[in-house]
C-alpha cells in the first residue's frame, strides 16, 4: 500500500497512541499506556504521583481530542485521523496545527516520562518510553542521543518539542525517524483499516 510519508508518520504515531491496536485512539488507549508506565517503574510512584500522571497524561489527550473532533467526540478512528492530518496539511491553518500539536505531544511524553518532575528527562527515564514501544536499547540511546542537541545527557521541553514539530512537519520519511520506532512496526492490515470505513 502506497501512502504518502507524512501520512505514514501521522498513522504511526496514532499506532503509539493505540494501546489495544483496535484502530480507534480513545481514553482506554491512553489509562493502558500509563498502567505500562507504572508497571515499568514499580516502587518508583507513590499514589498522589499516579493519580498526577493519570491526570495529566488524559488532560493532554482529551485536548488532543478537542482539536482532532471539534469537541464532538471521546474517540478518534484511524480513518478520522488520518482524514484530519490530511486537511491539515493542506490548509492555511498547518503551521498553526503543526506547532500546537507537536506543543501537545511533548507534554503527553513529558507526563509520561519525566518520573521526578524535574522539566527534564534523563536517560533511564526516556528508557521507560521506549520499554513500553518496544524499542532495544540500541533504538532507545541512538533516539536519545539525536534529540539531545546540546549534549548536555538530558532531554528539555526544546529539545523534545522541535524534534517532534521536525517529525510532523517534515514530509520526507527519513527524517527523525528515530522518535517512535519505525513504520515497519505497523501491519499492512492496521493500514488496511485507513481505507476500510
Amino acid at each position: 500500500m502506497r501512502l504518502p510519508s507524512i501520512t505514514k508518520k501521522w498513522t504511526f504515531f496514532f499506532y503509539v497512541l493505540d494501546a489495544n491496536r483496535d484502530g480507534i485512539l480513545e481514553a482506554d488507549d491512553i489509562e493502558e499506556i500509563v498502567k505500562r508506565v507504572i508497571n515499568i517503574r514499580t516502587g518508583n510512584f507513590s499514589p498522589g504521583e499516579i493519580h498526577h500522571l493519570r491526570y495529566q497524561t488524559l488532560k493532554s489527550f482529551d485536548r488532543l481530542l478537542i482539536e482532532a473532533t471539534n469537541g464532538k467526540s471521546r474517540k478518534i478512528r484511524l480513518a478520522e485521523w488520518v482524514h484530519i492530518i490530511e486537511k491539515y496539511n493542506v490548509s492555511e491553518r498547518k503551521p498553526y496545527f503543526i506547532r500546537w500539536f507537536a506543543a501537545s505531544a511533548m507534554k503527553f511524553l513529558f507526563d509520561l516520562c519525566d518520573h521526578n518532575q524535574d522539566g527534564e528527562i534523563d536517560f533511564d527515564e526516556f528508557g521507560t518510553l521506549y520499554k513500553i514501544l518496544g524499542l532495544s536499547r540500541k533504538e532507545t540511546l541512538h533516539a536519545f542521543k539525536y534529540l539531545d542537541a546540546n549534549r548536555d545527557c538530558v532531554l528539555s521541553k526544546f529539545e523534545m518539542y522541535n524534534a517532534i514539530k521536525e517529525f510532523f512537519s517534515a514530509s520526507n520519511a527519513t527524517i527523525n525517524n528515530y522518535m517512535f520506532g519505525q513504520y515497519e512496526a505497523i501491519s499492512e492490515e492496521y493500514y488496511q483499516q485507513i481505507f476500510d470505513e
